[in-house]
């Protein structure tokens, strides 16, 4: 060995020995435009950090250990120990980006055609002795509400979605459509709860099993038909009452049934009068409110029965304060009739075909109205009919 290199050989020593005691700095830099690289992360041994702002990565040397270093834009590389001794001389290093191909990703989802609702409310004997559909179907966490009047006529809200984009059903079938432009009779308002049994919520625009919403299908199922091997009578009253709007509400069923038919007869009523605000203020909101409805249920076959509902709603003197106009008089008639088969087929387990029909028959004015000056005396008659049928197995 040469005197030269007996010299140098000292001096890496001291080299390694220093960078090993003190914090050593390095920047990250890009090839191309010496931008520095922010966000690399790296693992030395029991080090790690990332770059900062300025593309500086700092660390304590290791005689033994490998450093293994990460970025988003610029892949994964590593440094020998060697390399980690060269960059920390040069205190800096370059790296070019690196460019990823991928292949087309192509996905396919499959529905299931069986499709179950999202959410499901079941309807008890507290929502029984609501007089409106959406107060009950407000309950659910994803339905907001939008109220024209204090306790009438409240629209359901799903994800944003609202008025004609929900698609509303009574039991698989197109229910009433509303007559008044105002919509103080929406589809919903005219579903007596204290017929029903649960209410179920299929978001989306996809359930076309029951016609097209796109915001979501709200389906009230009714209550089921109850068959007994011996003929029995049954039924129940409710009432209650609410201080703030003097809101009175009852509602009772009665029924008989037997091992061959089931036939059920339903009513309710509901009253309020103008409640006051939290801050003092005196609200309109009147309202009275009647149903009367029944279910008649055969069996036919011990494979077969069928359903036969109707439904008259009857509302009088409702007070929208957000609106124009008051609700005057509404009278709405609702028409269902329902075969259901076994079928237990192979392909093919049941087929059930439904007939419905709807006759709502509204008026609203603004003569009760407080209105300085009056100008002049407003009157609307609306009127909308809605039947057909629907099939499927």
């Amino acid at each position: 060995m040469s005197f030269k290199n007996l010299l140098i050989l000292p001096l890496l020593v001291v080299t390694t020995t220093l960078f090993a005691q003190q914090q050593n700095e390095v920047y990250l830099l890009d090839l191309e435009s010496s931008m520095p690289i922010v966000g690399a992360t790296f693992q030395y041994g029991d080090q790690n950090g990332v770059s900062d702002n300025d593309g500086i990565l700092s660390f304590y040397f290791s005689e033994t250990d490998t450093m293994f270093l990460s970025h988003v834009s610029y892949g994964t590389w590593k440094w020998t120990p060697e390399e980690v001794n060269e960059v920390i001389l040069n205190k800096v290093y370059y790296r070019s980006k690196t460019t990823l191909s991928m292949y087309p990703v192509t996905v396919v989802a499959v529905r299931n055609q069986n499709q179950q609702p999202d959410e499901r409310l079941n309807i008890d004997y507290q929502e029984r002795m609501e007089h409106d559909g959406a107060a009950v179907l407000s309950k659910l966490p994803s339905i907001s509400t939008i109220r024209k009047s204090g306790s009438y006529g409240i629209d359901p809200v799903f994800r944003g979605y609202k008025y004609d984009q929900l698609n509303i059903v009574l039991n698989g079938a197109q229910g009433a459509t509303a007559a008044c432009p105002n919509r103080m009779d929406p589809p919903t308002s005219q579903m007596a709860p204290n017929m029903l049994d649960r209410i179920e919520v299929l978001k989306g625009p996809y359930a076309l099993r029951y016609g097209t919403g796109i915001g979501a299908t709200i389906n009230f199922i009714p209550a089921k038909l109850r068959f007994t091997s011996d003929p029995e009578v049954y039924g129940r009253v409710s009432s209650g009452v609410e201080s703030n709007g003097t809101i009175l509400r009852g509602e009772s069923q009665i029924g008989v049934s037997s091992n061959v038919y089931d036939a059920s007869f339903f009513a309710s009523w509901s009253q309020g009068d103008d409640y006051t605000s939290g801050n003092g203020t005196d609200v309109q909101a009147g309202f009275m409110r009647s149903s009367f409805g029944s279910n008649l249920g055969f069996k036919l076959t011990e494979h077969q029965q069928l359903r036969v509902s109707s439904t008259y709603n009857m509302a009088r003197d409702a007070e929208f304060a957000a609106l124009p106009m008051d609700l005057r008089s509404d009278d709405t008639w609702m028409f269902n009739a329902r075969h259901d088969i076994q079928v237990n087929g192979e392909h093919l387990t049941s087929w059930n075909t439904t007939l419905f029909g709807s006759f709502v028959d509204h008026k609203m004015d603004n003569l009760l109205k407080v209105i300085e000056p009056r100008m002049m005396n407003a009157e609307t008659v609306a009127k909308t009919h809605n039947y057909g049928g629907r099939t499927e197995g």
